[in-house]
């Protein structure tokens, strides 16, 4: 990690390939169509993933350039381009993480700022990194809370944009 970049561009090993896994009757749904994607980590699996991948532990304390990772890996995942997916927002509860990506392209193309917005959210989850293995992200379908709360970020940050 390099800390003398922005919290960004702070880990510069290169972003690995992952494998997308879902339930049969998810696989349907297209990438282009989501907007959102929130991705859980237990503390345990993040320090895990960083250290195979990276070779460096997380650091609780300063979460923001490996959130910008892990949000790298997604979008390569899902898109084949690291930077299609923007922070959004992050939360921990109890010893998990959920860190919020808005879809770059879905939201400018829709035009989510509007009173008729539909968002499209998924939860994904990343696997026991296996050595030797791809990394494998499991994704599903947001449960209502969790596209209540990205609901909830999109206006907070609408409102602080209006001011």
């Amino acid at each position: 990690m390099d800390e003398t970049l922005p919290d960004h561009r702070a880990i510069t090993v290169p972003v690995p390939t992952a494998d997308i896994i879902a339930e049969v009757q998810n696989q349907g749904l297209e990438a282009a169509a989501i907007s959102h994607f929130v991705v859980q980590l237990s503390d345990k699996r993040f320090d895990l993933l960083m250290q195979l991948i990276a070779g460096i532990p997380y650091d609780f304390n300063k979460p923001w350039p490996f959130w910008f990772y892990i949000g790298k890996i997604v979008s390569k995942a899902f898109f084949g381009v690291e930077d299609q997916l923007e922070w959004l927002n992050a939360v921990r509860v109890r010893t998990r993480e959920f860190i919020a990506f808005s879809n770059t392209s879905t939201v400018k193309d829709d035009g989510l700022n509007d009173e008729t917005r539909r968002i499209q959210v998924v939860e994904v989850d990343f696997l026991k990194p296996q050595p030797g293995e791809n990394i494998k992200v499991f994704w599903k379908p947001a449960r209502g809370i969790i596209s209540k709360q990205v609901e909830n970020w999109i206006d907070y940050q609408s409102s602080q944009s209006c001011n």
